[in-house]
């Protein structure tokens, strides 16, 4: 990787084809996850070099991407798909975390991006259920004329109202949280070239403020009851809450494992079971990271830390 890192902190031109060649390749289905690298490869030239350079990373990329889909598809409607929902608010997000080097802020500007990203989507769609069970009887309907076995087609349709009631959340989680890992993975690969352990010192002491918090519990207490299309967007939100906050608890845990010098088992035991239950892993995570909000274990944990210390001198 650091390889790779200095090949594209070489020039624009290197960093735009890496950047285009990753977006590229996470289109295949298995490798999904490899536009997180493309961002990031956005992401450490942004943050090293700043806005200028971003911004001729961002259209250069935009424009190899675009022009390798047409000669391919006939179109160059995907390279604008990158740019507008991938690099251009990778971009603002980058220039956050290089202008404040806060990840508290930069979470914040993450979560904010996501919740007015979902209330425009309420706004342009009215009925964002109603539109997902379209958009979904549309794929159902194409499946089927390309072979597909009625049975399975009507057991897929009977799970629509459940699929289409969580997935404009779980799309805007999901598009913020891929923002954050790839600014994470930029800026771990800024830290690989110019500051070794900086990353490491920077994400151990990610921690939200109460201000945020409170926001969080806002937005809880109107998803609760039922207020119609406003618990509705509330829910959503949550979920975008839930993903980011999954990040913070994650930052915690390693902190507290780096600090009271616990075996390195803990945290493979942590990413096993993100990788087997997702879901229920990141609940907990985010519960941590909420809770942290109010109890700062970091800090309690250095108190306690220091006491003992503080005490031997009185004793002296």
């Amino acid at each position: 990787m650091r390889g790779l890192g200095a090949y594209i902190m070489r020039g624009p031109l290197r960093a735009m084809l890496v950047t285009a060649a990753l977006a590229l390749v996470s289109l295949i289905p298995v490798l999904g996850m490899v536009s997180v690298l493309s961002g990031a490869a956005l992401a450490l030239v942004t943050l090293r070099h700043g806005a200028r350079q971003g911004v001729i990373v961002l259209l250069g990329a935009s424009l190899i991407t675009g022009a390798f889909m047409y000669f391919v598809f006939g179109s160059m409607a995907l390279g604008f798909v990158f740019t507008l929902l991938l690099w251009l608010p990778l971009l603002l997000l980058a220039l956050v975390l290089r202008s404040t080097t806060s990840w508290s802020i930069l979470i914040d500007v993450a979560a904010l991006l996501g919740l007015v990203g979902i209330v425009v989507f309420y706004l342009a769609t009215g009925d964002p259920v109603q539109f997902w069970q379209t958009v979904l009887s549309q794929l159902v309907a194409a499946m089927n004329a390309q072979g597909g076995g009625m049975a399975e087609m009507e057991a897929i349709q009977s799970q629509f109202p459940v699929f289409a009631r969580w997935l404009t959340g779980m799309l805007a989680g999901g598009l913020v949280m891929g923002l954050v890992l790839s600014l994470m993975a930029g800026r771990w690969w800024q830290a690989l070239l110019y500051n070794p352990g900086g990353f490491r010192q920077e994400f151990f002491e990610l921690r939200q403020s109460r201000i945020a918090a409170l926001v969080v519990v806002l937005i809880l207490a109107l998803s609760l009851p039922e207020l119609g299309r406003l618990s509705d967007m509330a829910g959503d939100m949550m979920i975008v809450i839930v993903m980011l906050y999954s990040v913070v608890g994650l930052a915690l845990v390693h902190a507290l494992v780096a600090r009271t010098g616990r075996h390195v088992g803990w945290l493979v035991a942590l990413y096993i079971l993100l990788f087997i239950m997702p879901p229920q892993t990141m609940m907990l995570l985010a519960s941590a990271g909420f809770a942290d909000s109010w109890m700062n274990f970091r800090g309690r944990l250095s108190s306690t830390d220091q006491k003992p210390d503080d005490d031997s001198r009185d004793n002296q």
